[in-house]
C-alpha cells in the first residue's frame, strides 16, 4: 500500500538522529512491502517560511500535507509527532480521501500532559493511536471512532548492529547515557551511581552531572565498546513505558539493567534484563555481573535475541497495519492485549 508517514524526520540535523524512531517505522514498512514517503513536517514548515522558521509556516505545511495528500493518494496517513498538523486537515484528508485510514504513534510519555494536549484535539480524526506507554494513559484515547495500541520500543538491524556481548575487551565496564536537567533527585541517584561504579570498575555517564551528551554514529560506537548500561525514565511506575534506550542498549548487545517497570516483563524476562527495585539492589546487581562477566554476557545475548526476535521494525510495523486495517493477526504478539477500543 501506499503510506504517507509524517513525522519529525530532522533532515535539518544531517543523521545526529540516526537511531530515531521515525526512520526506524519506515524502514519497517518498507521492508514489508508498502510504499512510503517520509513528510519531515517541521522541516517543511521552515523551508516554506520566509523567516525559516516553524512559528511562521504553520498554514503553509498543513497545504503542503493536502497537496502530498492529493499527489500520493495514500491508504494509509501515519502521524509520528505531528502537533503542527491540525485538526481541520485531517478533517479535510477524511473528506477528500473517504476510504483512507489515519493512524498516529507516540514514544514520548502519554503522562506528560502538557504535550499530549494536541493529541486529544485531533483525535476525532484519527482512527487508532500507536503508543510505548500502556494502561491507563493509553485508554484514554480510545474514544468514538478511535482505538489505542501499545507498540514496544523497536530495534532495527541496520541501526543496532553491534553484538556487543561477543566482544573480548571493552573500554567501559558501565554507562548511563540520560539527562538529569530540572530533576535534583535524578541528579543525586547518578551522583551516587557514579561514585560507587567508579571504585570498582571504569563507568562513565553522558548528558547528565555536567557531562555532555553523545549523539550520532559517536553514540552508537560508544555503545559498542561498553559492556552494561542503565535504562531509567523519569517515571518508571507506568504500565510498559520505557523510553527507547532499552531498544538501543539490548538491541546492541549490552547487559542493559531496568528499573521493574509494571508489566515489563511481558517483553523482557528475568533471564533478558537485570531488574532491580532500589538503587541498592541496582549497585548490587552492576557489581554482581561485573564480576561474573561469563553469566552478563549469556544474559546480554538473551536480551539482544529477544529484541531482535520480537521487536524488530518488521515484526512491529507488520502489527500496526494489522490492528490499523482490522486484519487477522499475523503473529502472537507479546503486547497484543495492550489494545484498547470504546466499545
Amino acid at each position: 500500500m501506499r503510506i504517507l508517514h509524517v513525522a519529525n524526520f530532522n533532515t535539518h540535523k544531517y543523521g545526529t538522529d540516526l537511531y530515531s524512531t521515525d526512520r526506524k517505522i519506515s524502514a519497517g514498512l518498507v521492508r514489508n512491502g508498502h510504499f512510503v514517503y517520509d513528510f519531515s513536517y517541521r522541516d517543511v514548515c521552515r523551508n516554506e517560511s520566509f523567516f525559516r522558521t516553524t512559528k511562521l509556516g504553520t498554514g503553509s505545511v498543513n497545504q503542503k500535507l493536502l497537496k502530498a495528500c492529493s499527489q500520493i493518494n495514500p491508504h494509509l496517513l501515519l502521524l509520528g509527532h505531528s502537533e503542527l498538523i491540525t485538526s481541520e486537515t485531517l478533517k479535510k484528508v477524511k473528506k477528500s480521501h473517504p476510504s483512507i485510514k489515519i493512524g498516529l504513534w507516540y514514544v514520548d510519555a502519554l503522562f506528560h500532559r502538557e504535550k499530549t494536549e494536541h493529541l486529544f484535539h485531533r483525535l476525532q480524526f484519527i482512527d487508532m493511536v500507536f503508543a510505548t506507554t500502556s494502561g491507563r494513559y493509553l485508554r484514554e484515547y480510545s474514544s468514538g471512532t478511535t482505538s489505542a495500541a501499545f507498540i514496544p520500543n523497536m530495534v532495527d538491524p541496520a541501526v543496532e548492529s553491534y553484538t556487543v556481548f561477543r566482544n573480548t575487551t571493552c573500554d567501559y565496564d558501565f554507562i548511563f547515557c540520560g539527562r538529569d536537567s530540572n530533576d535534583p533527585e535524578r541528579r543525586t541517584f547518578m551522583e551516587e551511581l557514579q561514585l560507587e561504579t567508579g571504585k570498582t570498575m571504569r563507568s562513565a555517564f553522558f548528558g547528565c552531572l555536567g557531562n555532555g551528551p553523545v549523539t550520532g554514529h559517536d553514540y552508537l560506537a560508544l555503545l559498542s565498546r561498553s559492556r552494561m548500561a542503565l535504562n531509567i525514565s523519569r517515571r518508571n511506575d507506568v504500565r510498559l513505558y520505557s523510553s527507547d534506550r532499552i531498544a538501543q542498549l539490548t538491541g546492541n548487545g549490552l547487559l542493559t539493567f531496568c528499573p521493574r517497570i509494571p508489566a515489563m516483563e511481558l517483553l523482557y524476562n528475568e533471564k533478558e534484563l537485570v531488574y532491580f527495585s532500589t538503587s541498592e539492589e541496582l549497585l548490587a546487581r552492576i557489581k554482581y555481573f561485573h564480576s561474573h562477566p561469563d553469566e552478563a554476557e549469556k544474559r546480554a545475548e538473551k536480551g539482544w535475541r529477544r529484541a531482535h526476535r520480537s521487536f524488530n521494525t518488521t515484526r512491529v510495523t507488520a502489527y500496526m497495519i494489522e490492528r490499523l486495517f482490522d486484519q487477522p493477526l499475523s503473529s502472537d504478539y507479546e503486547w497484543q492485549d495492550e489494545f484498547y477500543t470504546s466499545s
